[in-house]
Parts: structure tokens; C-alpha cells; sequence
């Protein structure tokens, strides 16, 4: 270098590209090579704490993270070179130490506060039987570090772009291999399928676990021609020695077997938060193929996304079953019904099979919240829930309407079909006493009042034969509740009092 030129002290020019950590270990590195240093440290102060956060060390040749907190004593190197933004240096017993402070500004990680403020100090340490920092020297070394520490916003840009770049990598492969669908069973053969082609194994299976009954249950198998297959039939019951896939999954040694095979076959046990799920196995048995160490490595990083994705179709579908039904009477709510309806309403078009429609009102429900409370009210609908559950056919499609109101979609059924149905639940809840130890009597009685429409003779619309049904259900609760109603005897009935000039209908 000339006499004259000045001097320019600069982070080598790769530095921050590999990012916040390794752009502190060259600093460190590089202040201490140059100025024959034993250690420097890296410290980020809080404000708010008062507290200098230690991030990075160099010492003895090996640069490293490292935490520890102090809090720089009122007047001390540190606090005064805090203060003035101007460096300090300090002798004691234990050696020559200066304090270099730095603030500057670079992007919050986390995006949410935009641009903050980095505040702090790097201290440079020489052991007590080296020479203490001079002012010609503290200069050159706080200049060294200002002009390295410049590029620092840098070495956070790069951290945050690998992260990203990293997570948008293994999202990309993620999602090819697990995106899942709306259904369980579409998810599982989607998962299973997207192992098998992006491994090439020969096969690919997966087994669940049935906590309830404490068995293994076979869901999906996948081989390497594409043909997924349903393995239902493979129960195995969760007990040492059953079988070594549970011996797998309960953690005790498989036997002869594995070990014969471990290089062409993985039983990966699969567990959310500690607990397992379930079991996947892949294999080559077939070709006899070596699975490699690397193709084992990635499937097991994999392992906790697999589980996840297994666990969170298993989850979705419990989500959307329980969104279907009402919690209280067990009942089917009102979308799916709508949905089942036109399904059962478009079979019997088709087909030319009777379908009647019965529409249940619990009579005085309003009344009994309004006298005895809503958890008397909630026994009166979990109890009706129960007598209409008990009583349906399989084909039988119940549902809670809305409120008190119970709506029973019943295929192949008739009129006269449906009434008899009605009459076994009005009198099983005739017979029925909810008690109510603070009322007078003791006890609460339950009566229903029923309308029923029937397909093709009532109505030849679901609109219509819904409207029959309720029309039929007012005429009842207009004559005195308590009582069932087909719409064709209504619609009878009404007929002979418009002949005979009296009012077809009398509100209760």
C-alpha cells in the first residue's frame, strides 16, 4: 500500500451470502486475525431490558453461537461507549478489552415492524500479558468493524431468502407428494401414490391405528404398476407378539424377519406430538431391490409431514362428519339433509318407489324452555332424538330441522307406512317422563305433533312434498296438537268442509 492511500476495510465479498451466522463468524474471525486478538464477541443491546444479549463468540481459534446476558455497569467501557456511539476501551486483571459500538437499521424477519433499529457492541479481548489497545490502534479496529458491520443488512437479506427458499423447496415437494383432497379416502390413496412414484418402491402401504378397539387396521396399499388397493380385511389385533407390525408399533423388536430383509423393506412408525397414528411400510421385495441410505434418510425426514398429513385428513373428515350432525339428538342437520333428500327424491323418481316425508313439531317446546329452562328443553330433544333413532330402518334418513322441528326422509315407504311409524314414536314418547324435581309435578310429559306428505301421490316436486308435510303438520297443532296427519286425509277433510260451507281449517 502507498504512503498516503487510504485505508479500506471491507467484508470479504462473499461473506453475507451465506447468511447472519456466517457473516458474524468472518467478522469475528476477521477482526481478531488482523489485530491479534484472543476472543471477540458479538453482543445486540435491548433497550427495554437494558440488557447486552450476547449472539456470536470467538475464542481460542473457534468461532461459535453462544447466549449469555449482561448488563453493562453506569459508567463503565460499555455503558460509555453505548452512550456516545464511540469506542472505549478498559485494563483490568483479567486483560485489555475494547468496546466498539454499532447501530444500525436492516429489515424485520418477521415482517411485521418494517425496518428496525440494531443496536450494540462487538468487544474485542487480549489477555492480561498482551498489550492494551492504544488510540492509533482502537481506531483502526472500530473503523475495521463499522466498515465490515455495514454489510450486515446484507447477511439478514440472504438468511431470510435460504429460509424462504429452503421452506418454498420442501413445500413445493410436500405438496406434489401430500396435497390431499376432500376425503379421507381420496387423501390416503393421494399420499400413497405420491410415495410410490416419487421413491419407486414396489410397494407402499399404510396401516392405522383403532384406538377404540385396540387393532391396526389396513387402509391402502400401492405398488409400483399404480394400482391402489383397498387392505380393509388386515386387522391386527395391538398386543405383544400378535404380529411383528404391532410388535413395530409398540416398540418391541420385530423378529428374524426384519432383520432379513432390512435392506429392501422400512416400517416407519408414524406419530403426531409422541403419539402414533399409525404404520407405514415400503418395500422391494419384488425386484429385491436395495433401498438406499439416501432414499431412507428422505422418506424419514418425511415421516413427521406424512404422519401430519395422514392425521390431518383422519382430522378433516371427523371435522366435516360432526359439521353434519347435531350434538344434541344425534340427529343430521339440515344441509345434509338437503343433500340426502334430493339423492332419496331422485331414486324414487327414477325407480318409481313411494317415498313419504313425516314432519315432527314437539308440541309446547317453547313453553317448557320458557317454564323449566333450556336444559329441560335439551333433555326433551336428546330424548326424542333417541326414540326416533331406535326406531328407524337402516334406509331411514332423521334429521333436526331447525329448532324442535324433526323432519324423516323414509324410502319405499307409504302413507299408511309412515303413519304406523309415527304412532310407534308418539307413543314411545308418550310414555316417556323427563324429570324436574323443582316443578309441581314432578315430572314433564312429551307429546309430538306429525305431518306426513307422501311422493307421488301428495306432491311430485321435493318443494311440494315438503309443503305438504307442513301443511299437514299445521293442520294437527290447529286441531288440538298431539296427533298425526297424513296430507291426503287433510286435504280430504278439507275438501267435505268446503262442500259443506264450513272453515276448512281451525287455529288452535
Amino acid at each position: 500500500m502507498r504512503k498516503g492511500q487510504k485505508t479500506v476495510y471491507a467484508a470479504p465479498p462473499a461473506a453475507f451470502y451465506e447468511g447472519r451466522d456466517a457473516f458474524l463468524r468472518a467478522a469475528l474471525e476477521s477482526v481478531a486475525e488482523r489485530f491479534g486478538l484472543d476472543g471477540a464477541s458479538f453482543y445486540e443491546y435491548e433497550e427495554k431490558s437494558g440488557l447486552l444479549r450476547l449472539r456470536h463468540r470467538f475464542a481460542a481459534g473457534v468461532s461459535f453461537e453462544h447466549e449469555e446476558d449482561l448488563r453493562p455497569a453506569p459508567g463503565s467501557p460499555a455503558a460509555r461507549a453505548l452512550e456516545t456511539l464511540e469506542p472505549a476501551s478498559a485494563r483490568t486483571q483479567g486483560g485489555s478489552f475494547l468496546y466498539s459500538p454499532f447501530r444500525f437499521d436492516y429489515c424485520d424477519p418477521s415482517g411485521g415492524r418494517g425496518v428496525v433499529p440494531c443496536y450494540g457492541l462487538v468487544r474485542l479481548e487480549r489477555g492480561p500479558r498482551k498489550r492494551r489497545f492504544g488510540a492509533a490502534e482502537t481506531a483502526k479496529a472500530d473503523a475495521h468493524l463499522r466498515s465490515f458491520l455495514r454489510d450486515y443488512y446484507k447477511a439478514e437479506f440472504f438468511s431470510l431468502y435460504r429460509k424462504y427458499d429452503k421452506n418454498v423447496t420442501a413445500i413445493t415437494e410436500l405438496t406434489e407428494v401430500f396435497a390431499t383432497a376432500l376425503r379421507v379416502r381420496d387423501s390416503f390413496r393421494h399420499i400413497l401414490s405420491g410415495i410410490q412414484t416419487y421413491f419407486g418402491f414396489d410397494r407402499v402401504r399404510l396401516y392405522l391405528i383403532d384406538e377404540k378397539n385396540r387393532k391396526l387396521k389396513g387402509e391402502l396399499s400401492a405398488d409400483i404398476r399404480g394400482q391402489i388397493k383397498s387392505i380393509a380385511y388386515e386387522e391386527i389385533p395391538l398386543e405383544p407378539g400378535a404380529h411383528r407390525f404391532a410388535d413395530i408399533v409398540l416398540g418391541r423388536s420385530s423378529g428374524a424377519f426384519m432383520e432379513r430383509y432390512k435392506d429392501c423393506v422400512l416400517y416407519m412408525p408414524l406419530s403426531v406430538q409422541g403419539v402414533t397414528i399409525g404404520l407405514l411400510i415400503v418395500d422391494n421385495l419384488l425386484s429385491q431391490q436395495r433401498i438406499e441410505p439416501q432414499e431412507l434418510a428422505m422418506l424419514k425426514s418425511f415421516g413427521g409431514q406424512i404422519a401430519l398429513a395422514v392425521d390431518n385428513a383422519r382430522l378433516f373428515d371427523k371435522v366435516e362428519e360432526l359439521s353434519l350432525y347435531d350434538e344434541l339428538t344425534k340427529l343430521p342437520l339440515r344441509r345434509y339433509f338437503n343433500q340426502r333428500f334430493q339423492e332419496e327424491f331422485y331414486r324414487a323418481e327414477r325407480f318409481k318407489q313411494p317415498l313419504a316425508l313425516v314432519w315432527a313439531d314437539v308440541d309446547y317446546f317453547k313453553e317448557v324452555n320458557d317454564t323449566y329452562g333450556h336444559q329441560i328443553g335439551d333433555k326433551v330433544l336428546k330424548e326424542a332424538g333417541r326414540v326416533i333413532l331406535s326406531n328407524l330402518r337402516k334406509i331411514d334418513f332423521p334429521c333436526r330441522y331447525g329448532g324442535d322441528e324433526i323432519i324423516i326422509l323414509l324410502p319405499q315407504a307409504t302413507g299408511e307406512e309412515a303413519r304406523r311409524l309415527a304412532q310407534r314414536l308418539s307413543q314411545e314418547l308418550n310414555e316417556l317422563r323427563i324429570p324436574v324435581p323443582f316443578s309441581k309435578a314432578k315430572e314433564l310429559r312429551v307429546t309430538l305433533s306429525i305431518g306426513i306428505s307422501t311422493f307421488p301421490n301428495d306432491a311430485s316436486t321435493m318443494d311440494a312434498l315438503l309443503e305438504k308435510a307442513d301443511d299437514a303438520l299445521y293442520w294437527v297443532k290447529s286441531h288440538g296438537r298431539a296427533g298425526i296427519a297424513l296430507y291426503s286425509d287433510v286435504a280430504e277433510q278439507r275438501a267435505k268442509a268446503a262442500a259443506a260451507g264450513g272453515n276448512t281449517d281451525v287455529k288452535a
